[in-house]
């Protein structure tokens, strides 16, 4: 784990890194400043690049647990990309929503493999020059591809083995944080006992 401009990143090859994944997400959830009547994450990408995939493999593995309550956008089936973000976002009220945004990055070649959490928004696209609507109070970053002279064809030759590895990790700690919060709801809530 290393600590870099307010941002936790978790290396997915430590044998640790599900363990601090889980904590790490949990814990910006349970500690943000913002109340919050639910949750929305948004997974952010595309299909057809195998590194702007993470997200909608994340969107896509988290559509199968249903028995969490949050609202789901981005999956390999829906993308939420560059064409459908704006739309996207006007669906979500960020008033009452905690907003957890998941999207692919590039950064330097030691980070690569790495996913990055902080509380804050993702500004969708900046590493290929985008210029798309920022989205998210919590921000979960997979480094899939090293950033320079051709980050749209390092995302495309980034490797789908990585890339679907963290895309699991961070399913889990996801999965992991909505079932602890539940949790710990259902055990603050009053207790009823009919006579």
């Amino acid at each position: 784990m290393k600590i870099l401009n307010d941002s936790i990143y978790i290396n997915t090859k430590d044998r640790l890194s599900q363990f601090e994944l889980n904590n790490c997400i949990y814990e910006l959830m349970i500690n943000i400043s913002k109340s919050y009547k639910k949750i929305a994450v948004i997974c952010i990408g595309t299909d057809r690049s195998t590194g702007d995939s993470y997200g909608p493999l994340v969107g896509y593995m988290l559509s199968k647990y249903t028995l969490y309550e949050f609202d789901l956008y981005g999956t390999i089936h829906e993308p939420v990309h560059a064409l459908t973000l704006e739309k996207t976002v006007q669906r979500i009220n960020p008033e009452e929503t905690l907003i957890i945004a998941i999207d692919s990055s590039v950064g330097y070649s030691e980070y690569v493999g790495f996913i990055g959490v902080k509380y804050g928004s993702i500004s969708p696209g900046s590493g290929v020059g985008k210029k798309l609507p920022s989205i998210g109070d919590i921000a979960i970053s997979g480094i899939v591809a090293i950033s320079g002279l051709a980050p749209l064809l390092m995302l495309q030759s980034a490797s789908l083995g990585m890339v679907y590895t963290m895309a699991e990790k961070t399913t889990r700690a996801i999965t992991y944080s909505l079932y602890k919060q539940q949790i710990e709801k259902r055990k603050s809530m009053p207790v009823e006992i009919s006579v």
